[in-house]
């Protein structure tokens, strides 16, 4: 696998790291069907143990080139963390797009996203507009922005707050604005980034994507609940739903990463 480091610069400023992995036998006077691959919540483009760089691994040696970019304020891409939501993670995930589309070697007949986790939600938001081949969402963060999650998310921080199964959205959505900002294991997040995701339709925006879809999920994962893919799996007109057994959220075991790389690939050779 070859690596090809690459940056976009954005209107503020700001860059964007990345990677361009490309076969061994790579030969840049041809068009090569192209994954790129968004990364989840506090992520960057390798992956947790190095699921990513290993799925680049794995397709590459299968003829596709892989594109990875870490979003602002992660790894090596600049900005703050502090400043991230899912609107500017959006706006980044098209600039990406963009940018691999008017790649000489990419065949843009055939360029499909990869998102895991939030990075699956913001492959939803932006798949109508980009227009993809095909998507694979693995364990997409559908429920994040939900009322039920929301309420825990208010509770969580606000010592004297209490929320119910009868407190409406309007009391919860203040409560969030009323947030401090949050350590997010040593990074701190502002609360503007739940305030933003609050306003997405993900599922609205999964039933305008026309292309086929695979979502992925591990039967033993504790932070993406079944109910909200199965959900987004309906809001999709074409869509598949699988689950992998003993799987957490991250995959963090070989054997199940190789099925889920292997269902992967099915699906996009398939598309």
């Amino acid at each position: 696998m070859n690596y090809i480091y690459e940056q976009i610069t954005k209107k503020d400023g700001i860059t964007l790291r990345g990677v361009v992995n490309t076969p061994d036998n790579f030969d840049a006077l041809k068009k090569y069907p192209t994954v790129i691959m968004y990364h989840g919540f506090g992520g960057d483009r390798n992956g947790s143990t190095w699921m990513r760089s290993q799925n680049a691994r794995y397709l590459t040696d299968r003829g596709y080139v892989v594109v990875r970019f870490d979003f602002s304020g992660t790894n090596e891409s600049d900005g703050d963390f502090y400043d991230m939501t899912v609107s500017r993670e959006v706006e980044e995930a098209v600039m990406i797009y963009d940018f691999t589309r008017l790649r000489e070697y990419v065949d843009r007949n055939r360029i499909y996203l990869v998102g895991h986790s939030l990075g699956g939600v913001i492959s939803t938001l932006i798949a109508d507009k980009v227009k993809p081949k095909a998507m694979v969402l693995l364990a997409p963060a559908s429920d994040m922005n939900n009322l039920d999650y929301i309420k825990v998310a208010a509770t969580s921080y606000f010592d004297n707050s209490q929320t119910s199964e009868d407190t409406d959205l309007l009391t919860v959505i203040k409560k969030v604005h009323e947030m401090d900002d949050v350590d997010i294991g040593g990074a701190k997040l502002s609360k503007n980034f739940l305030i933003d995701f609050i306003k997405k339709d993900i599922y609205g925006q999964a039933s305008k994507y026309q292309g086929n879809v695979l979502i992925i999920r591990g039967t033993d994962d504790e932070l993406v609940f079944n109910d909200a893919n199965v959900k987004l799996n309906e809001s999709y007109p074409h869509s598949i739903y699988e689950q992998i057994e003993g799987a957490d959220h991250s995959f963090k075991n070989y054997d199940h990463r190789i099925i889920m790389f292997d269902k992967m690939y099915k699906f996009l050779e398939e598309n």
